[in-house]
């Protein structure tokens, strides 16, 4: 263990590195008191308008959690500081597990989360040996396009997941085939202007296409005539789908 997080595979330094100076150019390494109030940002957060956003994916997903009587195992898959789990943490007594591979801000969450009912943990989700059949939530909030391929990664996650557990991707792009192209030049670009080109390498592109051989049901959809409605009044609506995923 270090500083609070459990390491249950290599840490990979070089990658560590330029991950973290990246997201320092993005202005997306916060104080400790600005985690702590995530997705619920202060005024002077310079992603701002972003929060808003995943504030509302947060709170659709709160009241979903709460249809949930009996304490849940959940896996944070991807959890950066561990903002997600941390806040639902505040509500609920169910046992929280962030995985991530990022070292510095799994340790930022477990120094502002610390609590018995949440562990850090640094993991490869592959190769790290992570209980099977244990998790009844397992949670990919804006990180499963750091994964490289879907077909391979659900099948693992379904190791880990109980049999009636429950996989939710959230606030994640999901693309037609003829936006794919398109996507990976605007990502290119946009890690090029970062100087950062490297970094596009870890910034994957899915197809709803991928998901055609699953179980899937989609509880929030961006296109649905009622959040267009409210985008158009200005609320702050997700783009992104809130799609769920069983054995």
């Amino acid at each position: 263990m270090q500083n609070g997080v459990y390491i249950l595979s290599e840490i990979d330094d070089q990658f560590e590195s330029d991950y973290i100076k990246l997201r320092e150019k993005e202005k997306r390494i916060y104080s400790d008191e600005e985690v702590s109030k995530l997705p619920f940002a202060s005024i002077s957060n310079p992603h701002k308008y972003e929060w808003n956003m995943r504030a509302n994916s947060f709170l659709r997903f709160k009241k979903y959690l709460n249809t949930k009587k009996e304490k849940q195992n959940i896996l944070d898959l991807g959890c950066g500081n561990g903002w997600f789990s941390g806040n639902l943490l505040k509500d609920f007594n169910h046992s929280f597990y962030c995985v991530d591979v990022n070292i510095t801000e799994l340790k930022q969450g477990a120094r502002v989360f610390e609590s018995e009912e949440v562990k850090f943990i640094y993991a490869d989700i592959f190769s790290a040996d992570l209980p099977k059949e244990y998790f009844d939530f397992i949670i990919l909030n804006a990180s499963v396009q750091y994964f490289p391929d879907i077909k391979k990664l659900l099948p693992q996650l379904f190791k880990l997941v109980m049999l009636n557990g429950e996989i939710h991707i959230v606030d994640s792009p999901f693309y037609s085939e003829i936006e794919t192209t398109n996507a990976k030049k605007r990502t290119k670009d946009y890690y090029s202007k970062l100087n950062f080109p490297e970094m596009a390498e870890y910034y994957h592109h899915h197809s709803f296409s991928t998901l055609k051989d699953f179980k899937v049901k989609v509880l929030y959809n961006p296109s649905s005539f009622k959040n267009k409605m409210k985008k158009l009044a200005l609320f702050n609506e997700s783009p992104f789908h809130w799609i769920v995923i069983r054995k």
